[in-house]
């Protein structure tokens, strides 16, 4: 039963078409779980995949639908007559659980990013779970009202860029921007140049903290935001880099509350400790 609850709740487009097309086959149907469903397609009309026709057939077989004999799956139609009710009580209870509102807004938001061409099983449980890590940064940039703090050790152009024109506007409206990385005065230029944008403004600082050689360097290896003193932060391993934002899996929390406010004193302290770089 539990299988095919968290199967169902992760896959509604896929139950919706798989036990739509089963309702057609006849008693004792048997095959690989991959030959078994061939051809079906999602009401999008995009086809099943192999490793999604084994999701649904499994957590059939936790209900005695579907039988696993090694590779091969036979279909039951007595079980599946059985057990339709109980199918159907399971989806509306889910409708029903995700209509209802979060009686308290949630401190933690986990963010990921997803790399291009996943198995699409696998991002839409990812997806389901999570929201998309690079707008849930620049959102907590966008919102920012009084103060942001920006902190990776590592940028590139394109993010670069893409940071200095949000962050260009948050100065326009009064917002003072901090940018912290493991800068040197021989940035590279194009990493240059989209901080030179905001450099110049009075309202934002450009820091660097990288110190020391070998064993004694005392630097950074954190990514994190924080707009109004922790009002709403960023904590994740995703640097502002394309390649980290868009190309492979970074994992990262959009925080509110206390701890959203401790975080910020901690990123105020590391501020001590780094020197202003010019751009």
């Amino acid at each position: 039963m539990k299988d095919y609850v968290h199967a169902a709740r992760n896959f509604p487009w896929l139950f919706e078409a798989i036990e739509s097309a089963m309702a057609t086959m006849p008693d004792g149907s048997s095959g690989d779980g991959y030959r078994l469903l061939r051809g079906l397609r999602t009401s999008t009309g995009r086809p099943i995949t192999d490793s999604e026709a084994l999701i649904a057939l499994n957590a059939l077989s936790d209900l005695g639908v579907s039988k696993r004999h090694g590779a091969r799956y036979t279909l039951d139609e007595q079980r599946w007559h059985e057990t339709q009710q109980l199918r159907e009580g399971v989806k509306s209870a889910i409708e029903m659980l995700a209509d209802e509102p979060e009686s308290t807004p949630p401190t933690a938001q986990l963010c990921v990013s997803i790399p291009p061409m996943l198995d699409p099983a696998a991002e839409h449980v990812i997806r389901g779970n999570s929201t998309d890590l690079r707008s849930a940064m620049l959102d907590v940039i966008a919102g920012a009202q009084q103060s942001l703090l920006i902190a990776s050790p590592f940028w590139d152009a394109g993010t670069s860029e893409e940071i200095a024109k949000l962050a260009q506007k948050r100065l326009g409206s009064g917002v003072s921007v901090t940018i912290l990385g493991r800068f040197s005065q021989d940035l590279p230029a194009p990493v240059r140049t989209g901080l030179r944008k905001i450099a110049k403004d009075p309202n934002c600082s450009v820091l660097s903290w990288f110190e020391g050689t070998g064993n004694d360097t005392q630097t950074f290896h954190f990514k994190a935001i924080s707009a109004d003193r922790g009002a709403r932060a960023y904590l994740g391993s995703a640097n502002m880099t394309v390649s980290s934002l868009r190309s492979r899996m970074e994992l990262g929390v959009v925080l509110t509350g206390k701890v959203a406010e401790e975080l910020d004193r901690v990123l105020r302290v590391v501020l001590t400790l780094a020197c202003p770089i010019s751009v």
